[in-house]
Parts: C-alpha cells; sequence; structure tokens
C-alpha cells in the first residue's frame, strides 16, 4: 500500500514538473536577440542574465531585439511580430511580457508590451523609460541602454503606475476597455458610500454636542452691550467702484515626452490577432 502511494506522489510531481516547464517560464530560454551586432559576446551574457533576473522578479519576459534590417516594417509591427513569431510569455505561450527592440535601420527604439504587461506598464512609464535610455541611444553605449531599459521595466512592473482604462482578459487573449462610467460606479460602491455616511454622522453628532455645550455656558453678552450713553449709534460704510485691472499670461504648450504620473494604456492588435501596447521614439 505504502509503495503504491509513492509511486504515484512521484508520479503526480514529475507531471507538475513537466507542465510547469512547459507552461512556465524558461530561465534558460534566449532573451537577447542581437541580429544588429550592438553587444559583444561578454555584454549579450549580461544582458541575458539581467533579463532573466527581470523577468523572475516581475513575473513577465523581458527580452531584447536589436536589427540593422527591419524588412520594410514599422517598428511597432516588427517588434509585435517578433514577440508573437517566438510565443514569448512568463506564464504561457504568447503571454504576458516586454519586448525592447533597437531597430538601427530606421533609427528608432520601440518598446513592446503583452498580457498583463499592458495594464502594468501604462503609456506615461513607457514615455518616461524612453526618455531615461535616449542618452545611451544617442551617445552608442547599447549595453547601458538595455540595462536601463531592464530597470526601468522592473521597477514599472512592480507597482508603478495602476491603468485606469481597462485590464487584460486571459481568456480572450484581449485588452479590454472598462466602460467610461466604471469609475462612478466604484466611487459610488455601498461600501463607500457607508464610510461616508459613518463619517458625516460622526461629524454631525459633534458639531451638535459642541453647540449644545456653548448653549449652556453663561452669557457674556446682552442687549446693552452695544448701547453708547443709552442709545444706538450707526455708522455708515460705503464702498464706492472706481476701476478694475486684467492681468494676462501666456501658458506655453507642453512639447515634451516625458514626465510621472498617469495610469492609462493604449493598445492595439497586431498582425497575429494579439493584443499589445507599447511606444517608440527616433534617435
Amino acid at each position: 500500500m505504502r509503495q503504491g502511494l509513492k509511486k504515484w506522489f512521484f508520479s503526480f510531481l514529475a507531471v507538475c514538473a513537466a507542465l510547469f516547464l512547459f507552461c512556465g517560464f524558461d530561465s534558460q530560454e534566449k532573451k537577447v536577440y542581437d541580429d544588429g551586432g550592438l553587444l559583444t559576446e561578454a555584454e549579450e551574457k549580461r544582458i541575458q542574465k539581467l533579463l532573466v533576473s527581470g523577468a523572475q522578479n516581475t513575473e513577465q519576459d523581458l527580452v531584447i531585439v536589436t536589427t540593422y534590417d527591419n524588412g520594410g516594417k514599422e517598428a511597432r509591427d516588427y517588434a509585435d511580430d517578433f514577440y508573437d513569431e517566438h510565443g514569448f510569455g512568463y506564464e504561457k505561450e504568447n503571454g504576458s511580457g516586454v519586448l525592447f527592440l533597437i531597430d538601427m535601420d530606421a533609427r528608432i527604439i520601440y518598446i513592446s508590451t503583452a498580457g498583463t504587461a499592458i495594464e502594468k506598464y501604462t503609456d506615461m512609464e513607457i514615455e518616461d523609460t524612453l526618455d531615461a535610455i535616449m542618452p545611451s541611444m544617442r551617445s552608442g553605449n547599447y549595453e547601458e541602454a538595455c540595462r536601463t531599459f531592464i530597470s526601468e521595466a522592473v521597477v514599472c512592473l512592480n507597482g508603478g503606475d495602476a491603468d485606469e482604462n481597462g485590464y487584460y482578459d486571459e481568456k480572450t487573449d484581449r485588452f479590454v476597455e472598462r466602460p467610461a462610467d466604471s469609475g462612478w460606479k466604484r466611487a459610488l460602491s455601498f461600501k463607500r458610500l457607508a464610510i461616508l455616511f459613518s463619517v458625516s454622522a460622526a461629524l454631525a453628532a459633534f458639531t451638535v454636542l459642541i453647540i449644545s455645550w456653548k448653549r449652556k455656558t453663561r452669557m457674556s453678552v446682552n442687549g446693552g452691550t452695544y448701547l453708547k450713553a443709552g442709545k444706538v449709534d450707526f455708522r455708515e460704510k460705503r464702498d464706492q467702484f472706481t476701476h478694475t485691472t486684467v492681468v494676462t499670461r501666456h501658458i506655453p504648450k507642453d512639447n515634451g515626452g516625458g514626465g510621472s504620473g498617469g495610469g492609462h494604456s493604449s493598445f492595439h492588435t497586431s498582425s497575429g490577432g494579439h493584443s499589445h501596447g507599447g511606444g517608440g521614439r527616433s534617435f
């Protein structure tokens, strides 16, 4: 009996391990595709380790791709198609993750998000990441550009801005936009209303108690307090309008690409039929 239970137990563990290896994250999988030859072999190994560590930290697949030949594709399409064709994803094939593309052909860097990374890595955070990467790209320090991408992505994917516009539906592999009034529904939920009512009632009761206590104190003011020699003395006060002063100030338009805050995530559907977010910039 015991021998049979042991065999069953070890068989169960073997099946679970096989399923994990098949469906879960593979730390041995290649994460750096330096087709553009921008990194040395040593640099590529260092970046590979950082990508694996970052992926395990965030539970998001992290991939870096470089190219000198985009095949006539837009950077966004190249990045999305590369992600889809290789089936990247932390929890499953074509799952959640982020791909950083250095397109030397079009001189564009692009960040493509997939799965739950769409909602976790918001548009503003992507712009902030691109801001941080640009100095290294302009100076030709490509290893530093990759390192900056990884460090920024890890921070943003671990508790950065929360998306206010939708969520990733794993069943349909689609980014779902929330209805426009969902924010009001959350604000007017029963729990929130109950808390507001309780606080308001407590403040009202406290105010009534203060008023009641003051009414019981001795009056120090009576009808004769403001009489002068037994008579009421009225003084006239008049405000006369003379002129107005108008001050105008020009507010310049902000054309910058950086900044912090913002929880919106835009998305699109790739040629492979998968939802992706992201953003890019010329260098």
